[in-house]
């Protein structure tokens, strides 16, 4: 196997990892991309009144960014002197950070992923990332995800540049986290570390990482799920997103992403709820053809198979779309950017029996 390897984001982890975040800022002109919860919750406050060198704007943005609204966002910042961007929040404010600090140099993302060079981003904004959930990874990743819902497609960023400059893992930010949305966060890591398992594109890193992951939040989910007050399973779960970020980060998702990207953009399922309801069945496939690259990863995507089954996900996702209705996407989820990094080949993949079988743990089909 040949492979190569590239991570430039400088992570700091643990109790008071936001404490070295001043030092990265000095007294630039800083857009702050956040949530309303942000503030609501206290973090973006207390975030700004420790840099206060800092010459802060602030702008909000809302779950599942859409690209026309970031692109006016980014012309209605041009001109404010904007030297550097802290993306503070979940998945959504930090790909809207990736996304701004692409658009604000002058260029219009609308323009560009709309004639399909969003790749060809080859400067941007320093980003400091700081994540509010567990789950994204998108601190350690040169990718965002924007929603063209004008055009009703997924649209995605990807660059060197969009990767952050350093990353800060409080994990005392995530103790507000509600239970759906600790639920949601979690799904996503498993999806991203199950994903780098059965992928084309996996390295020894990669799999090293996501082997990792899995085992933290198979060892620590459960009992968060319980009781959310527990730190420790607070910070081993952040923990396992950023690992499983810095394996999606060399080998991207695949065919589990692939299926849940129509079931966001069409009914507004959550990201991690829509990327793992059909994580066990997929599994069930790999095992079937014999495909995983060792005993290990059979056994650990068997344990998480598990984990996963018992939170009935398909009840959740019948809670925003019936299934005949997400049967009607069949044809939009297995798109070759996301589906062509799937171990198996395109022959051997039912996608409405996948489906079928993902949504019949919800309790009717």
């Amino acid at each position: 196997m040949t492979w190569a390897h590239y991570q430039p984001v400088k992570i700091h982890g643990g109790p008071g990892a936001l404490d070295c975040l001043p030092g990265y800022l000095g007294r630039r002109t800083v857009l702050l991309v956040t949530t309303p919860g942000s503030f609501q919750r206290g973090p973006a406050t207390a975030l700004m009144k420790a840099a206060p060198d800092v010459n802060w704007l602030v702008r909000t943005v809302r779950p599942n960014p859409d690209l026309d609204e970031l692109d006016a966002l980014a012309i209605s910042l041009k001109g404010a002197g904007i030297e550097a961007l802290v993306a503070l929040g979940g998945g959504s404010a930090l790909d809207s950070a990736k996304a701004l600090a692409a658009a604000l140099p002058g260029r219009s993302l609308a323009a560009g992923l709309r004639e399909g060079v969003g790749a060809s981003v080859e400067a941007a904004w320093p980003i400091f990332a700081v994540p509010t959930t567990a789950g994204t990874g998108s601190e350690v990743t040169p990718f965002a995800t924007i929603w063209d819902r004008a055009h009703q497609k997924k649209r995605s960023l990807a660059a060197p540049a969009l990767y952050p400059q350093a990353a800060f893992l409080e994990p005392a930010l995530t103790l507000s986290l509600p239970w759906r949305e600790t639920l949601w966060g979690a799904m996503d890591s498993l999806s991203h570390s199950l994903e780098s398992l059965w992928n084309k594109n996996a390295t020894p890193l990669s799999l090293s990482w996501a082997r990792e992951a899995l085992k933290l939040i198979c060892a620590f989910l459960p009992g968060l799920l319980s009781d959310l007050s527990v730190y420790q399973a607070r910070e081993k779960l952040q923990q396992a997103s950023l690992l499983a970020g810095l394996a999606i980060s060399q080998n991207r998702t695949a065919l589990a992403h692939a299926m849940s990207y129509p079931l966001t953009l069409h009914f507004g399922v959550p990201h991690g709820l829509a990327a793992a309801f059909t994580l066990p069945a997929l599994a069930d496939l790999v095992s079937a053809r014999g495909a995983w690259a060792s005993g290990e990863d059979q056994a650990l995507a068997q344990t998480a198979a598990q984990l996963i089954r018992a939170q009935n996900l398909g009840q959740y996702i019948l809670e925003f779309c019936r299934p005949d209705e997400a049967a009607r996407l069949a044809g939009e989820m297995a798109a070759p950017d996301r589906a062509g990094n799937f171990i198996l080949s395109g022959r051997e993949i039912d996608v409405p029996g996948i489906l079928r079988q993902s949504l019949s743990w919800g309790g009717r089909v």
